[in-house]
């Protein structure tokens, strides 16, 4: 009686553990088409609800797609006009020739997907982008201000550290500070925020309060590849890029 009850512990011991182990490898790779692909051979795809967008590094393609089980029907795809290099822009006609109108099924395996033409020749292979984790040095891109979205080059200067003991390093154009940070999911609170007090030149000074601004507004973030947008609700209002 007394093995048989040690044995049915260890039995639900190791399916609780599977069943773990299974729900976080879901969460790592979403059973899902839509978000973001690295496409290979160049190029990057985003699937969303009812559209799409692509590029190859210079014009946005876009249109609407429609996802029925593995199926893809794709819509005319329009693009913006401007002029590429040669590479990009052989690149780009290739895959407008792929998509334009095309009916496509597809195949998902974990953090690939393979596009099939009606043949069941592979069309495009696409790739999860690897992207960077948040506990890493950041410099600021862009900045959000009243009604516009502005870079500048003060902002070379600017940035943060976020470091795996749940503090923040902060620089902006004149001083520096710190604070606290926890996150859950997506979601990002930062905490305690301090600056130093040295005097800057105007010019510095004004970036500095766009900057601590902005950063006072934030409650969650995500991180494409290399770029890292800190956000309030759904709106960007820091956008910073990986220290090289």
């Amino acid at each position: 009686m007394k093995n048989s009850f040690i044995s049915i512990v260890l039995l639900f011991f190791f399916l609780s553990v599977y069943s773990c182990t299974k729900e976080v490898s879901t969460a790592n790779y979403p059973d899902s088409i839509f978000g973001y692909w690295d496409i290979e051979g160049g190029g990057t795809l985003l699937f969303e609800e009812g559209s799409f967008s692509a590029s190859a590094g210079c014009n946005s393609l876009f249109g609407s797609v429609t996802t029925t089980d593995e199926l893809l029907t794709f819509s005319f795809i329009a693009s913006t006009l401007i002029g590429c290099p040669e590479a990009e822009g052989k690149r780009e006609q290739e895959l407008v020739a792929l998509l334009d109108k095309a009916v496509l099924t597809f195949r998902l395996e974990e953090n690939s997907a393979q596009l099939f033409n009606d043949e069941g020749e592979v069309v495009l292979s696409l790739m999860r982008p690897e992207n960077a984790n948040l506990v890493n040095a950041w410099t600021v891109v862009s900045i959000r201000i009243p009604n516009a979205i502005s870079a500048s080059i003060l902002d070379a200067d600017t940035g943060l550290v976020f470091l795996a003991d749940g503090t923040v390093s902060i620089q902006t154009p004149c001083n520096s500070g710190g604070g606290k940070y926890t996150t859950q999911e997506d979601g990002l609170l930062l905490t305690e925020l301090f600056y130093t007090e040295r005097a800057c030149e105007a010019e510095r000074n004004s970036r500095e309060q766009e900057f601590s601004q902005a950063l006072s507004q934030i409650n969650n973030y995500s991180i494409l590849r290399n770029t890292l947008s800190l956000k309030k609700e759904s709106e960007t209002w820091l956008s910073l890029r990986l220290k090289e």
